[in-house]
């Protein structure tokens, strides 16, 4: 007779067929994972390699650069202007007042000079 075989796995092989998918599972994942990693890397890479390009063209530099510039001036401004609110409000005069008043004084004393020089001597 005859006996038909059953084939019944056992709890071990079962297991490790378990184990063995996840394995094969966890495979796959590293080599995704592995591949997106490089895709990633080869992205840097050319993103790197334009920074320095445009540092070493020094483009990124010189627009900085004017920027400073633009912003220095227009902090002067400012300053000039609270600069000069503060002097009025203090009642002080200011550098252009100050030098149109000395523009005023040497005028002013040469017309003196030019009076005295002109005035007649009491002994004459």
């Amino acid at each position: 007779m005859a006996r038909k075989q059953t084939v019944q796995s056992s709890p071990v092989a079962e297991v490790q067929n378990l184990v063995l998918g996840q394995l094969e599972d966890a495979r796959k994942r590293l080599v995704h994972f592995e591949k997106e990693l490089v895709k990633k890397g080869r992205a840097q890479q050319k993103e790197i390699e334009s920074l320095i390009k445009g540092v070493r063209s020094g483009k990124q530099l010189k627009q900085i650069e004017k920027q400073a510039v633009a912003v220095g001036a227009e902090v002067k401004n400012r300053l000039n202007g609270l600069q000069d609110q503060v002097l009025a409000v203090l009642g002080v005069a200011s550098h252009d007042e100050i030098v149109e008043l000395n523009r005023e004084l040497v005028r002013l004393s040469k017309k003196v000079d030019l009076l005295l020089s002109k005035k007649p001597t009491a002994s004459a």
